[in-house]
């Protein structure tokens, strides 16, 4: 059995606004298709800088899902604070 914790918990808020919106669409992805991967079967762990720069990166995920197309996702998020998730940018995965 595997344990799952997000720090963002089961409910995440997604926090999208002028600029993280455009840098997500210029992969040509959605705001939908990155919040089908989080309601998906999906991994999340500390981003791979967390640290060796925890001051930059310690609150930073890699998120890996899929969304109900099938498309494979990698998203970079910021956990903001409670269920508060930031995502900074994302990008097909292999």
């Amino acid at each position: 059995m595997v344990l799952k914790f997000e720090p963002w918990g089961d409910d995440p808020i997604f926090d999208w606004d002028e600029e993280n919106e455009p840098k997500i669409w210029e992969h040509g992805i959605s705001v939908f298709d990155v919040e089908e991967c989080f309601e998906n079967p999906h991994t999340a762990v500390p981003h791979e800088k967390a640290k060796s720069q925890p001051e930059k990166y310690g609150d930073r995920y890699e998120v890996r899902g899929v969304t109900d197309g099938g498309r494979k996702l990698l998203i970079i998020v910021q956990h903001l604070f409670a269920n508060w998730v930031r995502p900074i940018t994302a990008w097909d995965d292999k």
